[in-house]
């Protein structure tokens, strides 16, 4: 991961947001899915969101992301219209 960001250099995010954590400890095992929204902002002003689907699992006294799935948002309301 370190080495991928660095190959981006400047086309790198100057901040990301992670927001609308939700976390549904419904898997029993030590384990609990979470779904949140990540945003992006770039340096020239651009900004874009993703979701994230993920299942954590407790360890060393924290909880870490077991498995990720992400998921870009370019469609406004994917996609639906009121027609």
């Amino acid at each position: 991961m370190r080495d991928a960001a660095l190959a981006l250099g400047a086309g790198n995010p100057v901040a990301h947001h992670v927001t609308n954590v939700v976390i549904t400890d419904d898997l029993g095992d030590g384990r609990a899915r979470v779904r949140s929204k990540g945003l992006g902002v770039m340096a020239d002003g651009r900004c874009g969101s993703v979701t994230y689907e993920d299942v954590v699992v407790r360890r060393d006294g924290g909880w870490r992301i077991a498995r990720r799935r992400v998921e870009a948002r370019r469609v406004p309301l994917n996609g639906a219209t009121g027609a």
